[in-house]
């Protein structure tokens, strides 16, 4: 990171600019199924999302500023509760990581990851789960470097009224 560059946490006045690194980071992450049907109201309730996650008191969004004050990157956490059979029962959940194409190289996204899991610690949660698309290669390297490990990987599809024709049992 660069002398002048810093990470801190998020304002309420840095949310059009973390609006506009997320849409940023919709664009890049397009070929992800999870973002091609947004609704027409998605910026909106995305941006009521980034203000209770600055706001509130169980979340934070960090973000890393440039030499002129810009936000060059950021990334959303928050206490997230486990399902009741698992532990632990609350852990920190770290996502949406985004840095500006042109600020990459500079260890950005290393330094919102450390902030993030300082948080946590402060925090006295005991896990970090770091959500990152399956086709973010730099970031799953990241992931990796940085000890966490996959758990879990999510797949979609979409109901199709015609698929399957019919009951095996039927038949």
């Amino acid at each position: 990171m660069s002398s002048r560059s810093r990470v801190r946490r998020a304002t309420p006045e840095d949310l059009d600019e973390i609006l506009a690194l997320w849409v940023h980071y919709i664009r890049v992450h397009r070929a992800n199924p999870a973002y091609r049907n947004m609704p027409p109201d998605a910026l909106r309730k995305r941006r009521a999302v980034f203000e209770r996650h600055i706001l509130d008191e169980a979340s934070e969004v960090f973000v890393v500023t440039g030499p002129d004050g810009s936000l060059e990157g950021m990334l959303s956490c928050f206490e997230e509760d486990n399902a009741p059979y698992f532990q632990p029962p609350k852990y920190a959940r770290i996502q949406t990581p985004y840095v500006r194409p042109e600020a990459r190289g500079h260890g950005h996204l290393r330094h919102l990851l450390d902030e993030a899991y300082r948080w946590a610690r402060e925090r006295e949660l005991t896990e970090v789960r770091f959500y990152v698309s399956a086709m973010a290669e730099a970031a799953n390297r990241l992931a990796e470097q940085h000890g966490f490990e996959a758990i879990a990987v999510i797949r979609r599809r979409p109901i199709e009224w015609n698929y399957p024709r019919s009951r095996s049992w039927d038949e």
